[in-house]
């Protein structure tokens, strides 16, 4: 049996992880397997997606893009493995929000694995919101909506119609084929994709983007809830996009999301992993996040 491998992408904090976890929730009794992959060499979706009651087999590829040659032998022998040792009916392959997709289909046609997957089509998430600032920032949000079967537009209720319709012809300007669904928090109805266009002919060296930076802060320090709103203002002046989870009590922890000026912050219940930020910026360091967390908390 080939295994049918699904494309989730869309640039940072447009709402993949959101949208995967409403897919899971609508396969039920199938055998579905997860890759997750980020730039970082932590993954934060992970321990968000283990959260879910659904039940999948999660892999996480970090601290780098799959679609890179960096990672390519990784990618071919987590993928190997996954498809001998699990046997999933389907593979979503969640890729980082800084990756560029348009070799997805040269990367599944390598001798490996050409014989165990079939690449299925993509979903793209995007942001309705912040989506005109993020493809004028980087040429990876375009050619990740140019890959895409259906467009996700996301955070629909946030904008009004006039920004609604800006985003939705400029989506079609990049990809005139794909289907375009307007959604809250992803909250699709289906998986079905109805069709799986053929992706442009682009050529593209998926290296890590010099323009966006990445650090990872672990740490066990308890801020207040308080103290975590004043941080996440001052952090949004200089990351396009952070996410982590923070201890706010002996035992209460909560998790964030950052994506440009806006970010939400959401209660847990028995959390047991570890605490650590994650933040997207062009003059993004470890010593900026550390720095900027010790002096609020």
């Amino acid at each position: 049996m080939i295994t049918d491998l699904i494309l989730i992408s869309g640039f940072l904090g447009s709402g993949k992880t959101t949208l995967l976890k409403n897919l899971l929730s609508l396969h039920k009794g199938k055998r579905i397997a997860v890759i997750q992959n980020e730039f970082a060499p932590s993954g934060v979706d992970g321990k968000e997606l283990k959260l879910s009651e659904d039940n999948f087999k999660l892999v996480e590829i970090n601290n780098g893009s799959v679609f890179c040659v960096c990672l390519l032998s990784n990618f071919i022998e987590n993928i190997s493995t996954l498809i001998e040792q699990y046997n999933p009916e389907i593979i979503y392959l969640e890729a980082s929000g800084i990756s560029d997709p348009i070799s997805i289909c040269e990367l599944l046609n390598k001798d490996e694995i050409s014989n165990k997957v079939r690449y299925a089509g993509a979903w793209c998430v995007v942001d309705a919101l912040n989506f005109n600032k993020s493809a004028a920032f980087v040429q990876r949000a375009k050619h990740q909506v140019r890959v895409a079967d259906k467009i996700i537009l996301n955070k629909a209720d946030l904008v009004d119609k006039n920004q609604i319709e800006k985003v939705i012809e400029k989506v079609k300007d990049i990809n005139p084929f794909a289907v375009i669904e307007q959604h809250q928090f992803c909250n699709v109805k289906s998986t079905e994709l109805n069709q799986v266009n053929e992706i442009p002919n682009i050529t593209s060296e998926d290296t890590r983007p010099e323009e966006i930076k990445t650090a990872v802060y672990r740490t066990t320090d308890i801020i207040s809830e308080e103290k975590l709103n004043v941080f996440l203002k001052e952090l949004s002046s200089i990351s396009i996009r952070a996410k982590g989870f923070v201890r706010v009590g002996v035992n209460e922890f909560k998790l964030f999301h950052l994506t440009y000026n806006n970010y939400e912050i959401i209660p847990l219940e028995n959390y047991t992993g570890s605490c650590e930020i994650i933040a997207f910026g062009e003059q993004m360091s470890l010593r900026t996040l550390r720095g900027l967390f010790q002096k609020t908390k």
